[in-house]
């Protein structure tokens, strides 16, 4: 059974550091991230890296037109963002 679930994390493993070599260094690049970075995070912590990569780097990298930052957006569109440290319009 243990050999079973070593077997499965490390596909899990491997799907991942392939996904981020697939993705291309001008895609994380163009994001701020390195590739690098991410393929040893998940070779260190496992099957929970390639998960926080796929949770948090991932949409960035595919979808930066999603993660643009604005400073004319406040907080949800709200006029009173300004006092909580937002633009003041």
């Amino acid at each position: 059974m243990l050999i079973v679930a070593a077997a499965v994390a490390a596909l899990i493993m491997a799907g991942g550091i392939v996904d981020i070599l697939r993705l291309g260094r001008g895609r994380f690049a163009a994001a701020g991230k390195r590739r690098w970075r991410w393929v040893l995070l998940i070779i260190y912590s496992g099957p929970l890296g390639v998960l926080l990569y796929a949770a948090a780097v991932r949409p960035q990298i595919v979808h930066p037109e999603r993660y643009v930052d604005d400073p004319a957006d406040g907080l949800a569109g709200d006029p009173s963002s300004a006092a909580i440290g937002g633009h003041p319009g």
